[in-house]
């Protein structure tokens, strides 16, 4: 019994310290040639439904902290907000210069609240 009262709070520490060490910043994935192929942790958890979507990349529009994406696949047109807020500055020039570009497929995941609102995206993968 004494040997589970030490044993609980040791757990309760180690257990607490993986919540401290998740990072803020999205975080890119890199080819071996350098092109970036793939981004995730773009925003936090949501309430909202998880959608997702895949497509050529029709336009860019930036907007403050946040780029508009369109994406069209087989005459399905989808609007993506990427928040730019917890990119670094390295990875906010490859996410325009790499992955965001015209006719790049793409596969989005994030949430929307309403069927009709555009996807807020966690996460961006190239599809080669």
């Amino acid at each position: 019994m004494k040997d589970m009262r030490t044993l609980l709070p040791f757990v309760m520490v180690i257990l607490s310290m993986s919540v401290f060490g998740q990072t803020s910043e999205a975080l890119g994935t890199y080819s071996e040639n350098g092109k970036m192929i793939a981004i995730t942790n773009l925003s936090g958890l949501s309430d909202c439904a998880a959608r997702s979507a895949r497509g050529k990349v029709r336009s860019v529009k930036v907007d403050g902290d946040r780029a508009i994406v369109r994406l069209r696949d087989k005459k399905v047109e989808t609007d993506v907000e990427i928040p730019l807020d917890k990119l670094a500055k390295d990875e906010r020039d490859a996410i325009f210069k790499q992955l965001l570009k015209k006719k790049n497929l793409l596969r989005v995941a994030g949430y929307a609240c309403t069927p009709e609102a555009a996807i807020t995206a966690f996460s961006i993968d190239h599809v080669y």
